[in-house]
């Protein structure tokens, strides 16, 4: 990873829009957070990297209520390990102008009944598949680290980052 160069300011009017469904259910639930104008460091004369912490740091939840699920997919994503049985996901947007990409990453856990469980997770195509160990009240995915953005430095405008969580049933 290369150091800074120097400071530069760039606008993005950044937010994340997380989509959860609950296959073989009818529920299905869509949280949007809206990260502000951010501003951050270039990087490498081409990329813009900002941190923000949601405000909101229950990404995914399905409960007895609503169908528990068996696995969760998150489309459009790529996964890699973090240190004390988290996950890294990154979510890649492409950009209208100019078709190149921003990047989003957040670091998640699992809760199972409350109680936080190592992640287990294979990365097939553009997807994440994480498998989870029986549940018997409530799965959660969280996030206690702020999340990081990454733009190109001439990228100018709003952008909207889609995180689709699909909950997948035994049945």
């Amino acid at each position: 990873m290369r150091l800074s160069i120097s400071l530069f300011i760039v606008t993005v009017i950044a937010g994340m829009m997380f989509t959860s469904f609950a296959s073989m259910a009818v529920q299905m639930s869509e949280k949007n957070m809206y990260l502000g104008v951010l501003n951050g460091q270039i990087q490498g004369n081409s990329i813009v990297k900002a941190n923000r912490t949601l405000s909101d740091s229950v990404l995914f939840k399905a409960d007895r209520i609503s169908t528990l699920p068996a696995q969760l997919i998150i489309r459009n994503a790529e996964a890699r390990s973090a240190s004390g049985n988290d996950v890294y996901v990154t979510i890649k947007q492409s950009l209208p102008e100019n078709g190149k990409e921003a990047l989003i990453t957040v670091r998640m856990a699992l809760m199972i009944d409350g109680v936080r469980k190592g992640l287990s997770y294979t990365n097939t195509g553009n997807n994440v598949f994480i498998n989870l160990p029986d549940v018997s009240e409530t799965v959660e995915l969280k996030t206690e680290y702020p999340v990081e953005l990454q733009v190109p430095a001439n990228y100018r405008g709003n952008l909207q980052v889609v995180m689709d969580i699909e909950g997948v049933s035994r049945d």
